[in-house]
């Protein structure tokens, strides 16, 4: 695997970033920017597998690594809604 992607997940930080999106202010923000409220399935999903192959350096290289694809397909991100100013 390539030394691009870290191989060391921390179960705490995918703890924390799930109850940031579930709570108040995280849901707030969620739909502020898209008009509706987070299900949190990819901090759900982090969590389920840093418990489960955390300490599998390949495992969370591979996991880093399709998380990135993903991110590369995103259509419509709210980030091109808004505009730069100058």
């Amino acid at each position: 695997m390539s030394s691009k992607y870290p191989t060391t997940m921390s179960c705490m930080d995918a703890f924390n970033r799930l109850t940031s999106c579930y709570s108040l202010g995280g849901q707030f923000r969620s739909y502020y920017r898209t008009g509706q409220l987070n299900n949190c399935d990819k901090q759900l999903d982090k969590l389920k597998f840093c418990i489960f192959n955390g300490k599998d350096p390949i495992a969370v290289q591979k996991w880093y690594q399709m998380e990135a694809e993903k991110n590369k397909q995103l259509v419509g991100s709210t980030d091109l809604i808004w505009e730069e100013r100058s």
